[in-house]
């Protein structure tokens, strides 16, 4: 049985899910089978799949296709921030930390009424020219990554078996006990006050 901690005890997924108020969703999915098919047939139509995103895709394939992510937990930082999440070893520079997982859906007004924190934009348009998004709000634990002015990760595109995905890189090594946060961008904030420093 799968075990994550959080503020330094050990808890089931179950458990995990009824403390923080969200579903453990280790991988992305689709709204439907229908809006699946779309989007890889939208991915594969794309002529600027880059060549790092495929890369990427190739180079971890299996920790994507696991849902692997790097020994972390989840812990209370403050009331502005919330739950953050934190490095339970030390992570080498260049290593990969973990997939941002959701569902992948139309990016319509259920992104901003009432206003959703935990969306990324996913790099494929549906046939009206709307982006969609991964809705983390049933995700992985990388939802609960903080934002950073001077951040320790970076969210990259991986192209794998038919899907974009997002995944976290570091950027030099980060220690045991440290908290893991990237950069949201500026669009995030247009409709948020500004963050508190972690």
């Amino acid at each position: 049985m799968q075990q994550f901690n959080l503020d330094g005890k050990s808890h089931t997924v179950a458990e995990l899910e009824k403390h923080l108020s969200f579903c453990f969703l280790p991988s992305i999915d689709f709204e439907s089978p229908s809006e699946k098919r779309e989007i890889c047939k939208r991915g594969f139509e794309k002529k600027d799949v880059k060549i790092d995103e495929l890369e990427l895709g190739k180079r971890y394939r299996h920790k994507i296709k696991h849902s692997w992510m790097a020994p972390v937990e989840v812990k209370w930082v403050s009331e502005g921030v919330g739950h953050g999440l934190f490095a339970a070893d030390t992570l080498e520079e260049g290593s990969y930390a973990g997939e941002y997982s959701g569902i992948v859906r139309k990016n319509n007004r259920r992104y901003s009424e009432p206003l959703n924190n935990y969306c990324y934009e996913y790099p494929v348009s549906d046939p009206m020219g709307r982006s969609y998004v991964i809705d983390a709000t049933q995700g992985h634990l990388t939802r609960f990554i903080n934002h950073s002015d001077e951040p320790n990760l970076k969210p990259c595109y991986a192209f794998c078996e038919g899907f974009y995905h997002v995944i976290f890189l570091t950027l030099r090594e980060i220690r045991a006990g440290e908290q893991l946060s990237y950069d949201y961008g500026a669009s995030y904030w247009r409709l948020r006050s500004q963050p508190d420093n972690l």
